[in-house]
């Protein structure tokens, strides 16, 4: 007979995450005022479980520890336990995650934490086993310690939850001193990361085991090398995109990469794949096709998007979160070819080579299929690739990916986060300036009418997550900046006014919810009142910072001239914020440093003008503008009549016109050129700009 399980209190919500846990013998609570307010009366401690959809170690200690009836007893019986998607509410995660770096513990998933009734971290930790192994103790025994803790010495726990809480704060009441950056912070974070270098495996060999895919530290060294010409930067950059791409971290068969290497080698991923991590690297893909216009760097490009767009594009319009690292209950199996299995498809002895596959196999017994890549150097041998034997291998993934079909698929968490669809627009859009392949660009119009549409409330104001119908939980300041970056790109793309007016309207409700005297912007909205601190942070983690891409978002609208002063001082203001953390750890900022380098270089203004019957007459002009690799050029194009109408806001449209029929405006260093026409007569002028 079977015995039918009772859910508890999460069988209402939507996410994935805390649906996998609604069954658990648990008493589960989702995060809201009801499990502390029944915390605070029946005074126990609150044990609070943060995780994620994909997240293997998740899987592990649910199978191990929230799915046995006697943990499930001693937590039912002494705490109140909630259980917390990290995906939806960000900001929670990201305090409790300071708490266990705060007490010299490495941080991860599952994130668990026992609180008091008030919120404040106790006691935390990753992962507990449930018997003592790892040289950690067992969870059973965890348990019980805090809870005669609690007992026998409450008032001592309080005390120091309260002394950590405070901690905390101070962390966030930082003392902005007036300077900016070192001036040779770009030039010492280059040599950081040459430092870093691998030049075996490429990529950065920070301390542990693992590497992750380095894609916004890329994209600076990508910058650097163009605006000071060091082409070892490029060269760094270049081989460790390469190295990814041919290594087990990319699926080779379906396309993207996984979440990280778990050796320096780039072969063993832990499999889950996010949709971050893919939108980041299609930039990366995207900007050194860009560069060097080799040609396998535009088919990546294609491969991943024809990836999101077969397996993680909703029906709805917008994208799924992730991909799942398990599937039938074991991690990578979908993505495992036995020698026996892969022979039986593919007879070519040189295609079973090319992919190194073997009977022993490199991961608990099966192959993870990669190229191999020690022992070259792709930037310096580079060459024309054989058509006939990329036909072959392209034909052979068409056949196993046929096959692997009919396997059963990880878990796809289909929730909608704002902010990573946004940086996967952001990304089509790069793909589309690389390319001049308009798909591209319509993919990113499509996602986001979708998010403005379904995911934006009338006053403006964004959600966080959207999933079956469901819009909840009020948007970080990640998902209001990557929103703001993804209307202007667009509006530079489609002169559409709307993704304009979108932008502005969104950045006013940043300054009204988000901003701090300080200059830098809050993580969190002033309308989240359930936070115990809320946190300021320029940390580039597994995304780019809020503070990082509204420092890009000020940037852009002073080359478009909108209040160019204050949001130049704008951006100033939040580089002064970081200033000490970025001289002292440049690499993990990033972004913030590529935003800093733009705004600290010289920059160039283009505006193209033209009368809409004219209008074919600067298409060639625009595919320059958007394929040249020179970071330093900001330009616009738009048609007579709706410049005259946002020249009020749009500075450098004011008082100009097309003439006859077009005309392109060149400013640099505060000062005009005179009006040209034609795309020779503008690469003349860029040409001697530089």
């Amino acid at each position: 007979m079977t015995v039918q399980k009772k859910p508890n209190h999460l069988i209402h919500e939507k996410s994935p995450y805390l649906l996998q846990h609604a069954y658990n013998p648990v008493n589960w609570y989702p995060w809201g005022a009801e499990p502390f307010e029944i915390a605070k009366k029946e005074n126990k401690v609150v044990f609070l479980s943060i995780g994620y959809a994909t997240c293997h170690w998740c899987h592990v200690m649910e199978r191990e520890s929230f799915e046995d009836e006697r943990t499930a007893e001693l937590l039912n019986r002494y705490f109140i336990a909630i259980k917390l998607d990290r995906e939806e509410r960000p900001d929670l995660d990201k305090i409790y995650m300071d708490a266990i770096h705060a007490t010299g513990q490495q941080g991860g998933w599952p994130l668990n934490f026992f609180l008091t009734p008030d919120k404040m971290p106790i006691f935390g930790g990753t992962y507990f086993p449930p018997e003592n192994r790892y040289g950690r103790k067992s969870f059973k025994e965890i348990i019980t310690l805090v809870q005669r803790s609690w007992e026998n010495h409450r008032e001592d726990m309080v005390a120091a939850a309260s002394e950590l809480t405070e901690h905390l704060r101070k962390l966030e009441s930082t003392q902005i001193d007036d300077f900016l950056p070192k001036e040779d912070v770009f030039l010492l974070s280059f040599q950081k990361y040459e430092e870093l270098y691998d030049p075996n495996f490429f990529g950065f060999v920070f301390n542990g085991p693992n590497k992750f895919p380095p894609s916004m530290a890329l994209e600076f060294l990508i910058h650097f090398s163009l605006y000071f010409q060091n082409q070892f930067a490029l060269e760094m950059a270049y081989n460790t995109v390469v190295a990814m791409k041919k290594g087990g971290i990319y699926d080779q068969i379906g396309g993207g990469i996984s979440r990280y290497s778990t050796d320096h080698e780039w072969l063993v991923p832990h499999f889950e794949k996010m949709l971050y991590d893919n939108a980041l690297f299609l930039r990366v893909v995207s900007l050194l096709y860009k560069c060097t216009k080799h040609s396998f760097f535009l088919e990546w490009a294609k491969e991943i998007t024809q990836y999101i767009r077969r397996d993680m594009l909703l029906s709805e319009g917008g994208v799924s979160s992730a991909e799942d690292a398990d599937s039938e209950g074991e991690e990578g199996k979908f993505y495992l070819w036995s020698e026996k299995e892969f022979t039986e498809i593919v007879q070519d002895i040189e295609i079973k080579q090319f992919w190194n596959v073997s009977k022993s196999g490199n991961f608990e017994g099966g192959n993870i299929l990669h190229e191999t890549i020690k022992g070259t150097n792709p930037y310096r041998t580079i060459s024309e690739p054989n058509r006939v034997w990329e036909e072959k291998v392209h034909l052979t993934k068409q056949k196993l990916l046929e096959i692997r079909k009919g396997r059963i698929r990880p878990l796809r968490d289909d929730k909608i986060i704002m902010s990573w669809n946004c940086l996967y627009i952001q990304a089509l859009i790069e793909t589309f300036e690389a390319t001049n392949i308009n798909h591209f660009l319509e993919e990113a119009i499509s996602i986001f009418n979708f998010l403005s549409s379904k995911m934006r409330r009338e006053d403006g104001t964004l959600f966080r997550r959207y999933r079956e119908g469901d819009a909840r939980f009020e948007g970080t300041l990640c998902d209001y900046a990557e929103f703001i970056l993804a209307s202007l790109k667009l509006f530079r793309q489609t002169e559409n006014s709307s993704y304009f007016d979108l932008a502005l309207a969104s950045l006013a409700i940043v300054e009204k919810h988000f901003h701090t005297e300080k200059g830098a912007y809050y993580d969190s909205m002033s309308k989240n009142d359930d936070l115990l601190i809320r946190t300021i942070d320029g940390y580039d983690g597994v995304e780019p910072s809020g503070n990082a891409s509204m420092a890009h978002i000020f940037h852009f609208l002073t080359g478009l001239g909108v209040n160019p002063e204050v949001n130049y001082e704008k951006a100033a203001k939040i580089f002064r914020y970081f200033s000490n953390e970025i001289n002292s750890n440049t690499t993990s900022f990033p972004n913030m440093l590529d935003a800093y380098l733009k705004w600290k270089m010289k920059r160039v203004e283009v505006l193209i003008l033209y009368k809409e019957e004219n209008k074919s007459e600067i298409g060639e002009l625009l595919s320059f503008l958007r394929s040249m690799n020179l970071p330093q050029v900001q330009w616009l194009s738009l048609e007579e009549n709706l410049a005259n109408r946002l020249c009020d806001q749009i500075s450098l449209a004011k008082n100009r016109n097309a003439g006859s029929s077009h005309q392109v405006y060149v400013c640099h260093n505060f000062m005009c050129e005179l009006p040209v026409k034609g795309l020779e007569s503008l690469k003349q002028l860029i040409t001697q700009l530089f």
